[in-house]
């Protein structure tokens, strides 16, 4: 969402007449693109404001994005700064810089979710946000309380977005959203052409009507909910060359007592269900997670419940995150929070396990090959190429500079618990 957000702002600024520094040392403006989901996040925030003063004192710094939704008199007192963007200002930017007031062009202040990009510097792969704002609420996360209501991208501007970027050589489209299942909820009433048969619109519907543009290009879903992921969204996957065979659901907890704490909307059973369905229609899909370890009162046998349950469904890759304490959520409330010295020993158990499931699941395609889409840089440490295949394997291997940002077929040759390695012919 950030990445896309920042090439929003990023067109915005050029098609104003602004120009984009080669020069880290020489800008007159930095814009801090800022994220609030932990308070790691929270620090790196405050880390590159004081970054950028210190690369030029007397430039300008503006801090935008969710830090300052609700820390925007700490980020305003900090040395430098100039202006705090909120989410909602972020289609203004070019009209804040130039302190001018803001021409009627016919959109709203809000309407930022609904700009189209054209590019991504220095990407292989072009995000396209179609989604913003969450009501799940919850208990331990604070987006709900720094981003908008529940709002879809139309489909037509999906359509011509995605068509752009194909047009400009991206060939994989990356769907993004705070809330990504939930598209189209608010689309309900819309004119005729952009509902389903049932009157109601849902992400099938928009992935349908993208599958239809012409061009070499894929689609990959960023994450989404497991209830959201059906089985109509599955056989729409397992039976379209285009999409991605990878499903990042977001599991969190694999303990029945924490899932309800944490206000999640399912089970183990709930988790899955899906997975399983996904993982007998799709032929080698991948699913990857997020787990949120020691959340508060999270008790020993929680966590085993949790530990057993990833060995079970074996993600490909599994985002581990020790419990951050966020302000006004209901979690920051409940009392029981864990020692460092216990979510570490949590943390540490837990990623052994990931990484021993993930390795198991890209031994699977020794031998095999596999489609990568070349990155635009080589590894630094070893001047390999390196790419994710459709089913979002890390691919390192040789290769010529002309097949970046190129998909090509490579051939397993060895898997190890850090890299998988590749012959490219």
């Amino acid at each position: 969402m950030n990445q896309y957000e920042s090439q929003a702002m990023r067109e915005l600024l050029l098609g104003s007449g602004f120009q984009e520094s080669n020069s880290k040392n020489a800008a007159d403006i930095y814009i801090v693109n800022t994220c609030t989901v932990t308070h790691h996040a929270d620090r790196q925030s405050r880390y590159f404001v004081n970054l950028c003063r210190r690369m030029n004192p007397d430039a300008q710094i503006l801090v935008a994005g969710c830090f300052v939704e609700n820390n925007g008199h700490d980020a305003a007192l900090m040395p430098g700064t100039v202006r705090i963007v909120r989410n909602e200002e972020k289609g203004r930017i070019a009209e804040i810089l130039n302190e001018r007031k803001a021409k009627d062009e016919g959109r709203k202040i809000g309407d930022f979710s609904f700009l189209k990009i054209t590019d991504f510097k220095g990407l292989s792969k072009a995000y396209v946000k179609i989604q913003d704002g969450c009501d799940n609420h919850c208990s331990y996360c604070k987006v709900p309380l720094v981003r908008s209501r529940l709002s879809s991208k139309p489909i037509n501007d999906i359509v011509e977005e995605v068509g752009g970027l194909v047009n400009n050589g991206f060939k994989e489209i990356v769907l993004t959203g705070i809330c990504l299942g939930a598209w189209g909820k608010d689309l309900f009433g819309e004119d005729i052409a952009r509902r389903s048969d049932s009157g109601s619109v849902t992400l099938l519907d928009a992935l349908k009507a993208i599958d239809k543009l012409p061009g070499d290009f894929r689609v990959r879903l960023s994450s989404i909910e497991p209830r959201y992921v059906t089985e109509e969204l599955i056989d729409f996957m397992a039976g379209n060359k285009r999409m991605c065979r990878h499903l990042h659901i977001p599991l969190q907890s694999g303990d029945d007592e924490i899932l309800k704490k944490m206000n999640r909307p399912y089970t183990q059973d709930g988790y899955r269900r899906p997975v399983d369905m996904a993982r007998a229609k799709i032929e080698g899909v991948a699913i990857t997670t997020d787990v949120l370890v020691g959340f508060p009162g999270e008790s020993d046998n929680n966590f085993n419940n949790t530990l057993a349950f990833v060995k079970e469904m074996a993600p490909s890759r599994t985002h581990i995150f020790t419990y951050s304490r966020r302000e006004f959520t209901p979690a920051s409330s409940l009392g029981g929070e864990l020692g460092a010295d216990i979510l570490k020993k949590r943390y540490d158990g837990l990623k052994a396990a990931a990484f021993e499931v993930s390795c198991e699941y890209r031994k699977g395609f020794l031998g095999k090959e596999l489609n990568v889409l070349v990155e635009t840089k080589r590894d630094a440490s070893s001047g390999l190429l390196k790419g994710y295949s459709d089913n979002y394997i890390k691919v390192f291997f040789n290769g010529p500079d002309n097949i970046m940002k190129k998909v090509v077929r490579v051939k397993i040759k060895e898997v190890n618990a850090a890299r998988t390695l590749g012959v490219y012919e």
